[in-house]
């Protein structure tokens, strides 16, 4: 008989089959180790890009640092061409100031060297223009006819010892004029003014028609008394001579000169003077207007309210008539002609 088969369950299990080792399997090896080799790689490069920033950085950073200190160098730097512009802008306006200076200098120079290198001639021709102009300024601003004559004489006088120098027409020129301003009727300015201010001074001791002090024939006759007289005889006689003095009897003309009390007899002088200064600024301005009346009314008052008999009142009467028929005001030529005569002269001269 034959053995039962055995179960399923007690039988050994079968043994796994061994892969085989082939094409397929060699090749995942080498992608394996190729990936292994390339994330090396990549690791490698990774460390050495990290490295090279960290250095990179390290180096920009010494590289501003280093721009910095460059910028505030140049700061400075800046600074100080700055004030190394602004010095030698000064010495700049300096230097142009004092080259002006020195241009205005040289011109000063020029002008005296021509000055100097001018001929006798020109100088005298120079002097008797300015003769002629300070004669032209006398009639013009004060009607000093005098005073021009004066200096036309001088500048012909000048004129006459230039032997050389062909001045006739010149000459002619200036005897023309001369010859007018001899023939208006002399203003003697200063003497009217002389008079006035002595009228002025005198106006103080003008005695009026009252006097204000005691009568001199008493103060006389007190001083006549015999000394050996007795008092009550020198009382009794000063009693008397007082008692005469307060009855006084004249006659006076115009009776408002009476009525002057010693304040108004103050003002009265004062306004004389002021009649007599307001006369002598008249004359100075040439207004013969003002002139003659200021005059006439000082005339007036010493005839109203002086003694008509005191001598000093008398003079002073006639000084006044003397001042009110002198002639103030007169209108002066001109010397247009001397003055053309010789700035032809002159340029003249410059042209040759």
């Amino acid at each position: 008989m034959s053995s039962p088969l055995p179960e399923p369950s007690s039988l050994p299990a079968p043994r796994p089959a061994r892969p085989a080792v082939g094409a397929s399997d060699r090749a995942a090896r080498w992608v394996a180790g190729i990936s292994f080799a390339a994330a090396a790689v990549a690791i490698g490069l990774a460390w050495n890009a990290q490295q090279a920033l960290s250095s990179l950085s390290q180096s920009a950073g010494g590289k501003l640092a280093d721009l910095g200190a460059e910028l505030g160098q140049s700061k400075t730097n800046l600074a100080q061409a700055q004030a190394a512009l602004k010095d030698s802008q000064a010495r700049i306006a300096e230097l142009e100031s004092r080259m002006v200076d020195a241009q205005e200098s040289r011109v000063a120079v020029e002008e005296m060297y021509r000055e100097l290198s001018r001929s006798a001639d020109d100088r005298m021709l120079a002097e008797v223009e300015q003769l002629l102009i300070l004669a032209s300024q006398q009639l013009q601003l004060a009607g000093n006819v005098k005073g021009a004559l004066i200096a036309l004489q001088a500048a012909d006088q000048r004129l006459s010892r230039a032997d050389k120098l062909q001045v006739a027409n010149l000459r002619r020129a200036l005897n023309g004029d001369m010859d007018r301003l001899k023939a208006l009727p002399l203003v003697d300015t200063v003497g009217i003014a002389v008079k006035l201010d002595a009228l002025v001074q005198q106006t103080d001791s003008l005695p009026l028609i009252v006097a204000e002090s005691l009568p001199p024939a008493r103060a006389g006759n007190r001083a006549k008394l015999p000394p050996e007289e007795s008092a009550y005889l020198r009382a009794a006689r000063d009693f008397w001579e007082e008692m005469k003095g307060l009855v006084r009897i004249r006659e006076i003309a115009p009776a408002e000169a009476v009525l002057l009390s010693p304040a108004q007899t103050f003002f009265l002088r004062e306004n004389l003077k002021l009649r007599l200064l307001a006369a002598r600024v008249a004359l100075l301005a040439r207004d013969e207007t003002s002139f003659r009346d200021d005059i006439r009314a000082s005339q007036a008052w010493i005839a109203k309210y002086f003694d008509a008999k005191a001598r000093v009142n008398v003079n002073a009467l006639a000084t006044l008539k003397q001042l009110a028929d002198s002639p103030v005001s007169i209108t002066p030529p001109d010397i247009n002609a001397s003055l053309a005569a010789v700035r032809s002269a002159r340029a003249a001269r410059e042209k040759r």
